[in-house]
């Protein structure tokens, strides 16, 4: 078995280069898909529409995601301890989390 050519110790190594294939495989499928869309627009005039559609639900779940998932769900669980905290200094039991309760 040959072996290969080892670097010498302390000697740097220039960061390995990474192809682009991720976007060149993203622009290759947004653009059939396009040119798919525009094909099928030719014979179904109303298919524009749909597509126009069908990326204002995608937007609308994108935000959703974003507000509830990113932004409001710390301040959710901020408001749920601090809930559980004043039931126990008030005696009371506090309300477990989903985890805790199986």
């Amino acid at each position: 078995m040959t072996e290969l050519p080892r670097p010498r110790p302390g000697s740097k190594q220039p960061p390995a280069a990474h192809p682009p294939t991720v976007a060149i495989a993203l622009f290759v499928g947004f653009f059939l898909s396009a040119a798919f869309v525009a094909l099928v627009a030719v014979v179904i005039p109303g298919v524009l529409l749909m597509v126009v559609a069908g990326l204002g639900m995608v937007v609308f779940f994108v935000l959703q995601y974003f507000l509830w998932a990113r932004w409001l769900y710390p301040i959710v669980m901020k408001m749920e301890a601090d809930s559980d905290a004043k039931k126990n200094a008030a005696g009371g039991s506090a309300t477990k989390t989903f985890e805790s309760d199986r």
